[in-house]
């Protein structure tokens, strides 16, 4: 009965489902959020989201990571590709590059203005 929960088909489509939910928990944060901090951490959860889908529609059940061990001898024999794995641990780092840097943007926003709320920021300088 259980082993129908380990069939490729089946956690792909909850790999799906959840990272769907994901999104729209990230993209709904961003939306609705006043909070600049709040803001960018919606987006990232948005983001980590896709990275989850990316990767969850890459795998298959039975087959290993592509690093070279006793099980993996030959290329491609018995391991899943290793290009999609690559790539997103390329995105994940330029992911936390950008995040650190938009979060430093708004600790120095909040020193220059005391506010974060997206409603209080005065449109190019200009006192209201």
């Amino acid at each position: 009965m259980l082993d129908s929960f380990n069939q490729t088909p089946f956690l792909h489509g909850v790999i799906t489902i959840g990272a769907f939910l994901l999104l729209a928990i990230g993209l709904i944060g961003a939306m609705s959020k006043k909070n600049l901090f709040k803001i960018f951490l919606s987006l990232s959860i948005a983001e980590a989201s896709l990275f989850l889908y990316f990767i969850g529609m890459h795998f298959e059940v039975g087959k290993d990571a592509p690093i070279v061990t006793e099980k993996v001898t030959e290329f491609g024999v018995n391991m899943v590709d290793p290009v999609p794995q690559a790539m997103i641990l390329t995105t994940i780092v330029i992911a936390i590059a950008v995040l650190a840097l938009s979060l430093s943007f708004v600790v120095n926003y909040f020193k220059l203005t005391g506010n974060l709320d997206i409603d209080k920021m005065n449109e190019l300088g200009e006192e209201s």
